[in-house]
């Protein structure tokens, strides 16, 4: 009698993530010019830029994480292709930031082995905490997880067997992968579990650590930021959560790309509604999609995109520049877009506006990037009537849509 091979799932979550990460390639310089979430809704490689290795690296990655491969078989495959590319070894490379031109490391067995564990660490992240998110009721609560060895860091050893519910706000930055070459893991538990680890005798902490911090300076940005003793900089924020979001934001392009526009602002509006936004309004990470593009104005852009973005850099300058924006206000976002008074275009720049019963006026202004492929919110804010009519008076104004008449 034959016996039944039992092969392994691949794991779809972290793949999920992984490719809307790969329609987003991005050459830097450095890994300081993409810091942290950005880091988590792009793939990029630092000092890439000119050898048109990019994607071979990612498709790599991409094979590697589908079909359970080894670090040896992805070097394997891809040193000959890097090598023949000339993206290889120590070279003279220029810094576009200052211009000088100074000696580096490009494709190393060694690079490798930190491309390929970065990224699949953080692939697997967004994976598990996709899992966290869906299963939170019956699984509300968190165990912080090390191998419990001579090469655990002390910090992180500290933190071990730390159990607090999904959503507490220690996650936002002590959510592993907390560093280069961290194995730490994150466990999902019910109550019941719980119950059941401190009976077998397991020593389960409830109260978090006291954070110690240091100061560093990004050198690339002049971003100065306080980091916990323990993380790495730039592991400073939920890898996990933030991967989790950006595949989920990309499920949802993929849903719209279709759809009739009548169907866009529901869905745009569950996602405005999630818990999900409501921390990125308080702690932006990644990005949001927030708002439909009416058909006349995606035309008249020559724009594919269906829904615009909200940015992690764009929502940090509202948060500084237009503080009265509440969370009531952007909830409005959606319908915004599907139901603008008035749109009017000036150059590259589209702005929505909704007339307010107090005869103010919800202004959104948006633009469009250079292949039309993504339209990003730049800004979100109250307008009066005279504030209007100054911008309708400009000669570059083109109205798209008005219906202040009807």
């Amino acid at each position: 009698m034959a016996t039944a091979q039992l092969v392994p799932l691949p794991p779809a979550d972290a793949i999920r993530f992984l490719e809307a990460r790969g329609r987003q390639l991005s050459s830097t310089f450095a890994w300081q010019d993409a810091y942290a979430a950005d880091h988590s809704s792009m793939f990029t490689v630092a000092k890439s830029a000119g050898f048109d290795v990019l994607q071979d690296i990612f498709n790599g990655l991409a094979k590697a994480l589908k079909d359970g491969r080894t670090i040896r078989d992805f070097s394997r495959e891809l040193t000959p292709l890097l090598q023949a590319k000339g993206w290889w070894g120590r070279q003279l490379v220029r810094d576009p930031l200052t211009e000088e031109i100074r000696p580096a490391q490009l494709g190393s067995l060694r690079r490798l082995e930190t491309i390929f564990n970065v990224n699949m660490r953080v692939s697997y992240a967004a994976g598990h905490w996709a899992g966290f998110e869906r299963n939170k009721k019956s699984r509300p609560f968190l165990r912080y997880v090390t191998m419990h060895d001579d090469h655990v860091r002390p910090a992180h050893a500290r933190r071990h067997n730390l159990v607090l519910p999904v959503d507490h706000p220690y996650w936002n930055k002590w959510a592993c992968p907390n560093g280069f070459g961290c194995r730490c893991t994150m466990q999902s538990l019910s109550q019941r579990e719980i119950d059941q680890l401190i009976s077998e005798g397991e020593n389960l902490i409830f109260e978090p650590p006291e954070d110690e911090t240091k100061t560093w300076v990004n050198k690339r940005t002049g971003e100065i930021r306080d980091i916990p003793i323990g993380i790495d900089p730039g592991w400073d924020y939920n890898p996990g959560r933030v991967g989790a979001n950006v595949a989920i934001n990309e499920a949802l392009a993929e849903k719209t790309a279709g759809a009739p526009f009548e169907l866009l602002e529901p869905l745009v509006q569950e996602r405005v509604r999630s818990d999900a936004f409501a921390r990125f309004l308080e702690k932006p990470e990644g990005s949001m999609p927030v708002m439909p593009i009416p058909p006349e104005t995606a035309k008249a852009l020559g724009t594919e995109a269906r829904v615009a973005i909200l940015s992690q850099a764009t929502m940090e300058k509202q948060l500084r520049h237009h503080p009265e924006m509440t969370r009531e206000d952007y909830l409005q976002l959606p319908s915004i877009g599907a139901n603008p008074t008035m749109v009017f275009q000036d150059g590259q720049n589209t702005f929505v506006l909704v007339k307010l019963a107090d005869g103010r006026w919800r202004y959104v202004a948006a633009k469009t990037t250079k292949t039309g492929k993504a339209a990003f919110v730049t800004s979100f804010r109250f307008a009066s009537d005279d504030n209007i009519r100054r911008l309708l008076n400009r000669p570059s104004v083109k109205i798209i849509i008005d219906r202040r008449e009807e």
